[in-house]
């Protein structure tokens, strides 16, 4: 009889050990994904360059690992109106089941409105939080809708840590998810495509992410590649959150493994500055370090001899003082003062990125009484 039981447990783990593993992967196959992309505006926000755009490779990439196409619904720029957005939400948690996993992305403008957050559909008005798309009220539709066990919140815009509502709303529901995005809850983001990027490259398996080795992309691994590249390439905070994920919950599987030198002064993966820019090492033959650079959508590598490289050591930047405030479309909006000239004052909006910069004359400035 003793016999007879250890031969039902050798059966048994091996069976345990792979469904335990299966829970803690992701599966494209399984997956539901809406991708909102808006790059250009019906009404007075700054456009973005259309030139390889990343949240189309997102889509691809979705697809090559094995999301199958009629899972995935994409709304870009004139098609991303707040309707269609909200017509995708439905359409999407509709169709997912017990063991669905569920991925909503959003890159544009976005900005904290009160105890909202808001992502700029196609036709939102400046000052007109009822025309946004409202992130509390996808957070209402996902928490009463999604039928699945998993759920994975992506952004690329300012103020996209908002999505940590999500996260923390589904936790009641017993649902494990998490949010990484380009911003946090406090801070602007800049007008790169870096964090998708980053993402993408998480989630194609890029062995530079892989940074113990084991050739496995993990949500620990992605989460600290967004962080590092926000973080030096950009100089700003990224956002996160998890819950019901570890970080060891496994994303991608890469084709091989990294040689890591400890003796290499500038190791594979580490952030340098080159020449005032900021990049990361991706190569180093005798002395001769890779680098390679982020331009909006571009990947751009250049050579560099040991000398000319110093480690990195940027920081995030953060929220600007405001030392005035601005009228804009009959508004008035904290910034501060970069550069003066007689009867004009040349301002950033503290709770926007620099597109929004602009010189203003004495009628539409209110200028903080020095003390």
């Amino acid at each position: 009889m003793k016999t007879l039981i250890i031969v039902l447990l050798c059966l048994c783990l091996p069976w345990a050990s792979a469904d335990q593993k299966k829970q803690q992967e992701w599966q494209p196959e399984k997956t539901h994904a809406l991708i909102v992309g808006v790059l250009e505006w019906k009404n007075d926000l700054t456009p973005f360059p259309k030139r390889n755009r990343k949240d189309q490779e997102l889509r691809d990439l979705l697809i090559k690992r094995g999301t199958p196409e009629q899972n995935i619904t994409m709304l870009l720029d004139k098609e991303a109106t707040l309707s269609k957005i909200r017509k995708a939400v439905d359409h999407t948690l509709s169709r997912t089941t017990k063991d669905s996993t569920l991925i909503i992305y959003y890159d544009g403008h976005g900005w904290a409105d009160g105890d909202d957050f808001c992502f700029a559909n196609y036709e939102v008005r400046p000052n007109r939080k009822e025309t946004a798309w409202s992130i509390n009220e996808l957070a209402s539709s996902v928490s009463k809708n999604f039928k699945g066990h998993r759920a994975f919140f992506w952004a690329d815009c300012c103020y996209s840590g908002g999505l940590q509502v999500l996260v923390k709303k589904l936790g009641g529901n017993k649902v494990a998810s998490f949010s990484l995005t380009s911003a946090s809850t406090a801070n602007t983001s800049t007008q790169n495509w870096t964090f998708t990027q980053s993402l993408i490259d998480g989630l194609s398996g890029a062995p530079l992410i892989d940074t113990n080795g084991d050739k496995l992309i993990t949500l620990g691994e992605l989460r600290a590649e967004v962080r590092d590249a926000m973080n030096h390439m950009e100089g700003q905070q990224h956002g996160f959150i998890a819950n019901g994920l570890d970080d060891d919950f496994v994303l991608a599987k890469t084709n091989n493994s990294l040689s890591r030198n400890s003796k290499d002064r500038y190791p594979l993966g580490s952030y340098v500055r080159a020449k005032g820019k900021y990049g990361r090492v991706i190569g180093i033959k005798a002395k001769i370090y890779t680098v390679q650079f982020y331009d909006y959508t571009e990947k751009i590598t250049k050579q560099f001899a040991e000398k000319d490289l110093v480690v990195s050591t940027r920081k995030p930047k953060v929220r600007l003082e405001p030392d005035c405030m601005v009228l804009w479309r009959g508004s008035w909006y904290a910034a501060k003062v970069l550069r003066e000239k007689p009867g004009y004052w040349y301002i950033r909006y503290v709770d926007d990125d620099d597109s929004w910069n602009e010189w203003v004359g004495p009628d539409r400035i209110r200028l903080k009484k020095k003390e």
